[in-house]
């Protein structure tokens, strides 16, 4: 990684880890997901990639609520799945996407991915549970449902809130998510 990467991801990863800490008394309900999508839209798919595993060998391990070497690593693994998103979404759409769809309409595919992005989320690492643990898949699912529906419904919420705030955000501070990266190399 370069050295402007590098800061980028080790800001990133600061906000995750802060944002975590600071809503810990609310279960499921965190920014951590959208930020790491955040980092994969405005800064490719490697920086958000990186602050998924970083924030999660880190949140991880110094977790309140225990450590577990099976679960943190499925859920360190897991959590790519919203820096890869954000990174391909970045990638594949050309800048002004969100005025070529329209807000609401991008809102709208913003929640839908932050929901469905998510579910997948939850699913694996439910599953990580149910390995570890001996437990019953259906069970690990049932048993965190309840967990499940408020992290999905939250995600999507946030994603189709703040998503728009932060492409515009960025296009102000010089970025251009879909157009060229931080460091010119189309967010690669």
């Amino acid at each position: 990684m370069r050295a402007r990467e590098t800061c980028l991801t080790a800001t990133m990863t600061a906000l995750c880890l802060a944002t975590n800490y600071a809503l810990i008394g609310l279960p499921n309900v965190k920014l951590m997901d959208l930020l790491v999508f955040a980092s994969g839209l405005l800064f490719g798919t490697k920086v958000g990639v990186s602050v998924a595993v970083l924030t999660w060998l880190i949140y991880g391990t110094l977790n309140p609520y225990g450590f577990c070497l099976p679960i943190l690593l499925a859920t360190a693994a897991s959590e790519t799945i919203y820096g890869l998103a954000g990174g391909l979404l970045r990638n594949s759409r050309g800048p002004g996407w969100l005025e070529e769809d329209g807000l609401a309409w991008s809102g709208y595919k913003l929640a839908v991915l932050g929901f469905s992005l998510t579910a997948a989320y939850d699913l694996l690492t439910n599953l990580a549970f149910s390995l570890t643990f001996g437990v019953p898949f259906l069970l690990a699912l049932a048993y965190g449902a309840w967990f499940a529906i408020l992290h999905e419904t939250s995600n999507a919420a946030l994603f189709a809130a703040c998503t728009p705030a932060l492409v515009k955000a960025s296009r102000f501070l010089g970025q251009s998510p879909g157009g060229l990266g931080v460091s010119g190399d189309g967010g690669q």
